[in-house]
């Protein structure tokens, strides 16, 4: 499948026309998804206006961006104007927002084609992207057995590496973009908390809630962040690893791998070795501390935001609501404002010595995700097996989201059921195009 930028450069040179690419996105995501677990609404009418003003701008060399013409999916918690947006959950079911989220309104400013609202975890509050209210999109890639996608951003994900839509756009509060590009087999990009704007945007916990792509390569993710940035594009390539230094923390985000996913894993940290990568290898004990603080009982930020947002429309609509949601959503009623203002107090010592101990090396490697998706039947009913595994998923996504930093998955292998392994790298905030400048590089190893 040829990348987002791919298709931008055959608009450029007139060998391909907005309207047949996008045809051709719409045509194969109705074939490819009829039962609509990928995508939740085909936003068919819009694409083809969109595409129609794309072809010509391309004609009279009239383009507004490098994106301009291409078509994106969108995650079902952006608004779009007269289109019912959700947010996977059937308690929203007659949300209808008069006006597209400030992220959608940029990238239809700059050009893009919006192919449609993909499908997600209910709220954005799982890292497995189960939602059986709403549909539970596949992984891409087994055929054999439908393990879970990775949430929130399941069906973002899953319309990119199924060949559904040139890029993606979702959201990541605890990993939600990070967890479903690294099952798939994608780049995806956390960004820093406030770099681009929530506007129009269904809210989880606007303290951690952030905007990022999901994309074949970095080129790719590098340019849907300038859309989404509304910045201009930036250099990407021109750096050399063996003048960046990258540190191998070990600890919690290194400990219980599946055995596939170390495998992987080792492979990949040997390659960049090899290329005269500087691997730094030290503990990191903050990495330990931010995660204990994180998933201990009575004082989550993330979970008290979630509760006071959402506890009343969701226990009115008990009974259309997923359980696991249900039982995790309202668990934020017993966090008490003492410990809640104890815990940020914490989060934020541990985040300044996180940075002060960092602050020599470019960025920190762990595993995007420590485990293989699981089976989607195996843990659908919910349950402690659920749990376990939806820890699991978000357990190093979820550091960056507290520490407040950027961080970028990158495609670093195969596990031994062939399902992909991601390499995270995360770095200081607002430092998002060092960081895809030095994952550009990294990619050129990997691959």
């Amino acid at each position: 499948m040829t990348s987002a930028l791919g298709f931008s450069r055959l608009f450029e040179e007139g060998k391909a026309d907005p309207r047949e690419v996008t045809e051709f996105f719409l045509e194969r995501a109705k074939k490819a998804d009829p039962d609509h677990r990928v995508y939740h609404l085909l936003t068919e009418s819009r694409a083809r206006a969109e595409a129609d003003a794309a072809a010509d701008r391309a004609k009279r060399g009239l383009r507004r961006h490098a994106l301009d013409g291409v078509p994106l999916s969108w995650k079902d918690l952006f608004d779009s104007a007269g289109d019912v947006t959700p947010a996977g959950s059937l308690a929203l079911k007659s949300r209808v927002p008069a006006r597209d989220a400030e992220v959608l309104a940029r990238a239809t400013r700059a050009g893009a084609v919006c192919l449609g609202k993909t499908n997600m975890t209910e709220i954005a509050f799982s890292g497995l992207g189960i939602n059986p209210k709403m549909g539970t999109p596949a992984n891409a890639f087994d055929d054999a057995i439908e393990r879970v996608p990775g949430g929130s951003s399941s069906g973002a994900a899953v319309s990119v590496a199924r060949g559904l839509a040139a890029g993606a756009i979702g959201s990541d509060t605890g990993g939600s973009v990070r967890i479903p590009s690294a099952w798939n087999g994608l780049v995806g990009l956390k960004t820093t908390a406030g770099r681009i704007p929530l506007d129009g945007t269904v809210p989880l916990s606007p303290t951690f809630d952030t905007i990022g792509p999901l994309a074949r390569d970095v080129a790719d993710a590098a340019a849907l962040f300038s859309l989404l940035n509304a910045s201009k594009p930036f250099e990407l390539e021109g750096v050399d690893l063996n003048n960046v230094t990258l540190w191998l923390p070990g600890g919690i985000g290194w400990s219980d791998l599946d055995e596939g996913v170390a495998t992987a894993l080792d492979l990949a940290i040997r390659r960049l070795v090899h290329a005269g990568a500087r691997i730094v290898e030290h503990k990191l004990p903050e990495l330990d501390e931010i995660d204990a603080l994180a998933w201990g009982g009575g004082a989550s930020r993330l979970v008290a935001e979630a509760y006071a947002i959402w506890h009343e429309t969701l226990a009115a609509n008990e009974a259309v609501v997923y359980r696991p949601v249900f039982e995790r959503m309202m668990a934020g009623v017993s966090i008490g404002a003492a410990d809640l203002l104890k815990s940020d107090t914490a989060r934020r010592d541990i985040a300044t010595r996180y940075l002060a101990a960092t602050a020599g090396v470019d960025a920190v490697l762990l595993p995007s995700v420590a485990i293989t998706p699981p089976p989607i039947a195996a843990l659908e009913a919910g349950g402690p097996d659920y749990f376990k595994a939806n820890r699991m998923a978000l357990r190093n996504t979820t550091i960056g989201n507290q520490l407040g930093l950027c961080a970028v998955t990158l495609p670093a292998g195969y596990d031994a059921a062939g399902i992909p392994v991601g390499l995270m790298l995360q770095a200081a905030p607002n430092t998002e195009e060092k960081l895809l400048r030095i994952a550009r590089a990294v990619e050129k190893v990997l691959k």
